[in-house]
């Protein structure tokens, strides 16, 4: 999904040398994906830092029997569910908690659910969904952990199996029965959060504890398929939206908590597991952890971006040009020219009248395009231009998620919009891909991209300089593909 996996392999092999700058950078790099991991996994229990902790030293000090560098990524989640796993192992043999056992119980200020709405700054149906999920199955847990970040685009659904422990097949089955429930609670959250409340729902849930639970998950969903009035209010009037379309982009939530502990934690250093390093000198997992603490607060949002870095690469001495306006030009009101009169001649002849072509109806492809370069204009950016691969990469992908009755961001078979764009013939750099689903015309689809997140910061990053957008009708409503992108030189 994103294009780090050479650099990725770098490090690990410099790491491996003994480079401490590498060690440091992988740990600033994959940081983020364990901290969210294992925290939406254990819902912000009090093991999860320590979890967190364990499965970077881990890493670390398994790097060289990691036979193939490039899958690093797999291995780290790997090592960090083979954690979550034996810590619930160990919950499940221990004695039921009493007042003796109270710290082994989760804090509520650690929920998991809470810091992303609170962190990643969520609303709307994103909100709902993150509060969905504290109605799944206890044993949906592990399998939601990996499938919100393949969903966000952080993981591949070969990630994903491979940190279940299954078949992607099998992992694909197990994956629509956990979104059927997460639907499902996001139905009751809405439900249950509409004004005035259902007076029959009031009566069914008299005797509810306001914990939510699978339990109560089946019984408001029962009293939800009976009433209308529930159904129509849980849906809204533009209906649910697909989930996997409100978790692109919605990012990792900052493990600014794990990184804390990890600085102060002298006894989980990197140093107690190979050679003793001089006094006062920190490990490099607490240097990495505390010189990048700041850096991984904003590692949250998803870019789909290639290269990492995000400024634009301008060569040494040419100046930047501003960017030109693209506001399109008024239409010019004709000038008055001054007339004479003059006497009609005997024989007139009269002149062929020319039947104007009719004026073809605007692209909204090009629509689209026009009214995202004056955003871009606003935020200091080039144009882009349209190039018609990525038109016709465009085109073919929502057609065929029409025809195939799936939408977002991977196929069904696992690709991404790098692959798409490979084989349309752009060589790239960098690339992003935006999807809408029900936009009626290129002006609502561009203010639905105005979300303040992932999707109007790949509108707006000036290092894309091509596009194309294409539309179909589609069953769940009209299909928008948006493709920017990048050249290779």
């Amino acid at each position: 999904m994103d294009s780090d996996e050479r650099r990725t392999t770098a490090l690990v092999e410099a790491a491996r040398a003994g480079d401490a700058d590498a060690r440091d950078a992988l740990v600033r790099d994959h940081l983020p994906l364990v901290h969210n991991i294992v925290g939406r996994a254990l819902d912000g229990h009090a093991d999860a830092d320590d979890i967190v902790q364990e499965t970077m030293v881990r890493a670390l000090d398994g790097l060289t029997g990691l036979r193939d560098p490039s899958r690093f990524r797999s291995w780290l989640v790997a090592i960090a569910m083979n954690g979550i796993r034996r810590r619930w192992h160990e919950h499940r043999r221990a004695p039921v908690p009493g007042l003796d056992r109270a710290a082994d119980l989760a804090d509520p200020a650690g929920d998991f659910t809470e810091l992303t709405i609170l962190r990643l700054g969520l609303s709307g149906q994103r909100r709902d969904v993150a509060r969905a999920t504290r109605w799944l199955d206890e044993d949906d847990h592990e399998l939601l952990a990996l499938w919100w970040l393949e969903a966000a685009g952080e993981l591949t659904r070969a990630e994903l199996a491979e940190g279940l422990g299954v078949t992607p097949q099998h992992a694909a089955v197990r994956v629509q029965r956990m979104k059927e429930r997460l639907d499902t609670g996001r139905a009751v959250v809405r439900a249950l959060d509409a004004l005035p409340p259902c007076p029959e729902l009031a009566e069914t849930v008299a005797t509810w504890d306001g914990r939510p639970s699978p339990l109560w998950r089946k019984r408001v969903a029962r009293h939800l398929r009976t009433c209308s009035d529930c159904t129509t209010r849980a849906a809204g009037r533009r209906g649910l939206a697909p989930v996997e379309g409100l978790l692109v982009g919605i990012g990792l939530v900052p493990p600014l908590t794990a990184a804390a502990s990890l600085h102060d934690a002298p006894s989980i250093e990197y140093a107690a597991h190979t050679s003793p390093q001089p006094a006062g000198r920190w490990s490099p997992l607490r240097r990495a952890t505390a010189a990048g603490a700041a850096a991984v607060a904003v590692l949250g949002a998803v870019a789909l971006l290639v290269p990492p870095e995000p400024e634009a690469h301008v060569k040494p001495g040419r100046p930047v040009a501003a960017p030109p306006q693209t506001t399109a030009p008024a239409t010019a009101s004709p000038r008055p020219v001054a007339t004479v009169a003059v006497p009609a001649p005997t024989t007139a002849t009269p002149t062929p009248r020319r039947t104007p072509r009719p004026t073809p109806a605007p692209d909204p492809g090009e629509r689209v395009t026009a009214l995202v370069n004056r955003l871009r204009a606003a935020a200091g950016c080039a144009p882009l231009r349209t190039d018609p691969r990525l038109v016709a990469a465009a085109r073919g992908y929502a057609r065929d998620m029409a025809a195939r009755g799936y939408y977002g961001h991977s196929s069904p078979e696992g690709d991404f919009a790098d692959a798409r764009i490979t084989a349309a013939g752009y060589d790239w750099s960098a690339w992003a891909e935006n999807l809408a689903r029900g936009a009626a015309d290129p002006e609502t689809v561009v203010e639905d991209w105005r979300d303040g997140s992932m999707h109007e910061e790949n509108m707006l990053d000036c290092r894309y300089r091509d596009t194309g957008v294409a539309t179909v009708p589609g069953p769940g409503g009209r299909i928008w593909v948006q493709k920017l992108a990048a050249p290779a030189s």
